[in-house]
């Protein structure tokens, strides 16, 4: 998705409808041709996050939500795509935030790790996660400025960041459902994007 060459595309041929169009329908070519082109809505597959649930994947919404659950334990996991970034004129690769909550019903606190899920270079690569921190809260959602959160993740003994991202991993919270979050992210936001570019392709054409 480069959002930077339909503008640049627009202001080079002036701003004016009729060029405008132009640049629209040479974005949706250039998105159709790529290896995410989709006319459907993309969907999670179960065998691609284990023993999670999809709660909410919104065709049209950005978070995914997911939940493992059982008689002694919840999960859920909340991700969507970072903010993109570019490098000069090329867009990086993308990454997906993460909240992931653990609690015990009819216990407190509810455990809230943050996480960024991290592509490897180039399409379909595989995909891994880092925990960035790691609070509780009275329920979930419960923060505040003046509360106590502890101390910066990285800050911590390094033993003890490998147990806490141990614990999540052991909950199903792995490097292939990261994977499988930020693919299925892209992919969504491509479809999302490509949408987008046929509304304004239908709006551009009417005054033709």
């Amino acid at each position: 998705m480069l959002l930077r060459r339909l503008a640049t595309s627009v202001l080079r041929r002036g701003a004016n409808d009729g060029s405008a169009l132009a640049a629209v329908r040479a974005e949706i070519a250039h998105e159709l041709s790529s290896s995410h082109a989709s006319s459907s809505p993309p969907s999670l597959q179960s065998q691609d996050i284990s023993d999670f649930s999809a709660v909410s994947d919104a065709s049209r919404g950005q978070e995914v939500l997911l939940r493992r659950r059982d008689a002694s334990e919840e999960v859920l996991v909340s991700a969507l795509l970072a903010p993109l970034r570019f490098e000069g004129d090329e867009p990086l690769p993308r990454d997906a935030l993460m909240k992931i909550f653990v609690s015990k019903p009819g216990l407190k606190p509810v455990l809230r790790f943050d996480c960024r899920a991290f592509a490897d270079e180039g399409d379909g690569g595989a995909a891994d996660y880092d925990v960035t921190a790691v609070c509780y809260h009275s329920i979930a959602g419960d923060a505040g400025e003046d509360k106590y959160e502890g101390p910066e993740f990285r800050d911590l003994d390094p033993r003890l960041q490998v147990a806490l991202k141990g614990h999540l991993v052991t909950r199903g919270v792995n490097s292939k459902l990261a994977s499988s979050l930020v693919h299925h992210l892209i992919k969504k936001e491509h479809w999302q994007y490509v949408n987008w570019l046929k509304t304004l392709e239908e709006m551009f054409s009417k005054d033709q």
